[in-house]
């Protein structure tokens, strides 16, 4: 089985478009696939990845489950579109936060809010292929740590300032309370409660917090 090829689909039509007008018949195209990828994203967190297939998705979307070979060659493919998806839209987002004025614990903190408000609101749906999703296909669980990786750099950069305030923490220690920051985010979509006292942006406020506190050193 050949190893799925990164950015296909909606990243080549928006590579071999640039510079074009988009088409009313491009904006729909679009449309369906981030559907497509949407709907499967939730049946694999929700099925697993294994009893996962087109016809399931197809069912899903009303459509038949061969009509997805028309913008997804294979369910690999389908699976790495989602989680590129998910990467371009937020990583970008977080590179500028962390590329803002201000200072590093002000960053930090925005950073986290906006993985939260990510996490909960915006793409709920992604989340759990980064984590919980068990892919036994190699190439795929490769990019997936690359992805993680990628997305932790983009945190780290920011942390790696702190090394340096006053009353600084440890790097080794700043590390290993990014990554407990970092892992405690990626679960909060399974204790948030819709529809509670606290909306997602209240929510997303007294997370990041919590956990920027994690960050200052303790003068004593």
């Amino acid at each position: 089985m050949s190893a799925p090829r990164a950015g296909t689909d909606s990243g080549r039509v928006g590579a071999e478009t640039a510079g074009r007008p988009e088409t009313r018949a491009m904006r729909k195209r679009a449309d369906r696939v981030r559907l497509i990828e949407h709907t499967a994203a939730r049946l694999f967190a929700e099925c697993g990845y294994e009893a996962t297939n087109f016809e399931a998705i197809g069912a899903e979307l009303d459509m038949r489950g061969s009509s997805l070979y028309y913008y997804f060659p294979s369910k690999e493919e389908l699976f790495l579109r989602c989680m590129e998806h998910a990467a371009s839209e937020v990583f970008p987002r977080l590179r500028v936060i962390a590329e803002s004025d201000g200072s590093p614990l002000h960053r930090l903190r925005m950073m986290f809010r906006e993985e939260a408000v990510v996490t909960l609101r915006e793409y709920p749906e992604f989340i759990p292929l980064f984590l919980k999703v068990q892919v036994p296909i190699e190439a795929l669980e490769q990019r997936r740590d690359e992805l993680r990786r990628e997305q932790t750099s983009i945190f780290r950069g920011v942390v790696d300032e702190l090394v340096a305030a006053p009353q600084a923490i440890p790097a080794d220690r700043l590390h290993v309370t990014l990554n407990l920051a970092l892992g405690g985010l990626a679960l909060i979509g399974e204790w948030f409660k819709p529809g509670s006292a606290l909306g997602v942006e209240e929510f997303a406020d007294q997370v990041s917090q919590t956990l920027i506190r994690m960050f200052v050193a303790d003068p004593g």
